[in-house]
């Protein structure tokens, strides 16, 4: 081994890996918004362990603390129900110069929607000055919990019992399908949210349909003054059609919207201040991450930019550099006599799986609140962990040895009692991995809505499988084929397996790969699944949206492809070709 060559591989990955850190973080500028404070914000002051699922409620001193820290930002905010503590809201909003559009939550369960009518008529009347409008229900229609007429017999009771502005807030189609209801309302309180349509929008275009649904609302309703009661983008979950969750992505849709509220004159309504975790467990990570504020009550970015996606990955960055150096180092004390291609090869494919594997860790605890999701992501990153250490072990015996013998092709369920610890440990980690994916493509084709695409798990068996197997071939003796030197079941063993007479006589190979066929098959078939489902709209919207089949076609960009699932897919293709390989070596 020479050294200078070592070390100048090493400063080329590394200057690599610093690329793929840094490109993808650099600083976006962003203009300031015209007004100064946002007019309004969707306020639930829901922390750590609290919420409506687990009835534990925000104190008062939270609450105050809440509302000081959005008051130099927000003129107002929004609530969604007159009780779970928040009866205190107007009080101390007042005492902050916020003005409140109070709302009550409207459910199935009538005796909680006396008492939230109640707190909101005794609030109203006691507040006038800080409570300045008021919202009878939220997307209790569109949750189809109560009749257009029951929703209708709660807001005339509530005009009847206030002096402010009664309405009833819903997604926006929602109006159109319930146009009665405006005649109980003095106001419209319509949701637009790009991110949720029935064919999203993306971030570039998000602001134009947001205009061109507003319109529709206001021809619609002549007269009627609308509310723009929720409109936000998220930062973190699963993208939708051309829709992508990111921090650039909220500031870029946040600066835009008000810049076009300010032109058009629109009355509007952020959603929302405070991330909150406890939605997760309804919307997946995507429904805890709308906030402008952090779950721990850090802003995410400045309006007036700049913006960086992640502020951590200078941190990041170094975890990365300083695993891959740590596992080279352990690699050097192993021994084996590798020239300098194969340091380079091994330096290379060491920082690759490095840096994916720091990648997963922050995907995995970004944003996951409940023990489940936790535990699932404890499971994915010690496997992914067992089978990189796999993969650069065997990749560097391979690189080391002075050639590779052959030996009959077999498939996995053959019982081999030579295998080593790292053999073992690789063969068994790919297979659960591979299982794990299949398992999970399957549920995402099936009810994908708000489950987040495992990428970042799934992208290290693909790099460490198909970066072994080219070693392998690279180093696979004469007689055997690329396919066999790559296949699945003899990935992680020091032999390759032979194509000659002695593997040929074998009658019926293939029918001795089961595992193999079904996975292969499997993740090939769920590949496609994925392009047709999540490629370019969700299907899901397509059978359960409000748009015809044909309206909706018509109305997506089939230049703006779904980029997430679309990986998702390749990533299922990808990762079958050891199986298939092994199939097709045995087909031979």
């Amino acid at each position: 081994m020479r050294l200078i060559p070592i070390l100048a591989a090493i400063l080329v990955v590394g200057l690599a890996n610093l690329a793929v850190w840094s490109l993808p973080n650099r600083p976006v500028p962003l203009e300031p918004p015209p007004g100064g404070k946002l007019r309004s914000v969707s306020f639930a002051p829901f922390r750590d362990g609290q919420s409506p699922l687990t009835q534990i409620f925000p104190s008062p001193a939270e609450i105050e603390e809440d509302l000081a820290a959005l008051a130099p930002q927000v003129a107002g905010i929004r609530t969604y129900t007159s009780l779970e503590g928040l009866q205190i809201v107007p009080e101390l909003a007042r005492k902050h110069g916020l003005q409140v559009t109070m709302g009550a939550w409207l459910s199935s369960k009538s005796e909680k929607n006396e008492a939230e009518i109640a707190s909101l008529i005794d609030l109203a009347n006691r507040f006038p000055d800080t409570i300045t409008r008021v919202i009878v229900g939220n997307e209790v229609l569109l949750r189809r919990e109560l009749t257009p007429d029951q929703v209708a017999g709660y807001i005339d009771r509530v005009k009847a019992a206030v002096k402010q502005p009664v309405s009833y807030a819903d997604v926006w189609e929602w109006w159109l399908k319930y146009p009665q209801i405006a005649d109980h309302v003095d106001y419209l309180t319509i949701h637009l949210l790009p991110y949720w349509e029935d064919v999203p929008a993306g971030v570039a275009g998000a602001t134009e349909r947001i205009r061109s649904s507003y319109h529709v609302i206001a021809q619609r309703f002549p007269g009627k003054p609308i509310l723009v009661g929720e409109t936000g983008w998220p930062t973190a979950g699963r993208s939708r059609g051309a829709a992508v969750p990111g921090l650039v992505n909220k500031a870029t849709f946040v600066n835009g919207f008000v810049r076009m509220a300010a032109q058009e004159g629109f009355d509007y309504n952020i959603i929302e201040a405070f991330d909150q975790d406890w939605k997760a467990k309804l919307e997946g990570t995507v429904g805890g991450h709308w906030g402008l504020y952090g779950a721990d009550r850090v802003a995410k970015f400045s309006l007036a930019g700049p913006v960086v996606e992640n502020r951590d990955w200078p941190r990041l960055y170094a975890v990365s550099g300083g695993l891959a150096l740590l596992l080279l180092a352990g690699l050097a004390l192993r021994g084996g006599r590798l020239t300098n291609g194969g340091w380079t090869g091994v330096i290379l494919l060491t920082q690759a799986l490095s840096t994916l594997f720091v990648q997963a860790v922050h995907a995995a605890f970004h944003g996951k609140h409940y023990w489940h999701d936790t535990a699932l992501a404890g499971i994915m990153l010690a496997l992914t962990a067992a089978l990189s250490l796999a993969v650069l072990l065997t990749a560097q015996r391979t690189l080391a040895g002075g050639g590779l013998a052959r030996e009959p092709l077999a498939g996995l369920r053959v019982n081999r009692p030579s295998l080593s610890a790292v053999e073992s440990v690789g063969r068994w980690s790919a297979l659960a991995l591979t299982g794990l994916t299949l398992a999970w493509a399957v549920l995402i084709v099936w009810d994908g809505r708000y489950r987040d695409f495992p990428n970042p798990y799934v992208i290290i068996p693909v790099v460490g499988l198909l970066g072994l197997g080219l070693v392998r071939a690279a180093r696979r003796p004469v007689g055997a084929t690329r396919g066999a030197a790559s296949a699945i079941a003899g990935l992680f063993r020091p032999a390759v397996p032979m194509t000659d007479a002695p593997a040929r006589c074998l009658c019926g190979a293939a029918r001795r790969l089961p595992v193999e066929s079904l996975l292969a098959a499997g993740l090939l078939l769920t590949a496609l699944l994925t392009v047709l489902a999540e490629g370019f709209v969700p299907l899901e919207s397509l059978i359960y949206g409000q748009l015809p089949v044909r309206e909706a076609l018509h109305e997506v960009d089939w230049t703006l492809p779904n980029w997430e699932a679309l990986g998702w897919a390749a990533l299922q293709a990808l990762l079958a070709l050891p199986y298939a390989a092994g199939v097709l070596s045995a087909r031979r």
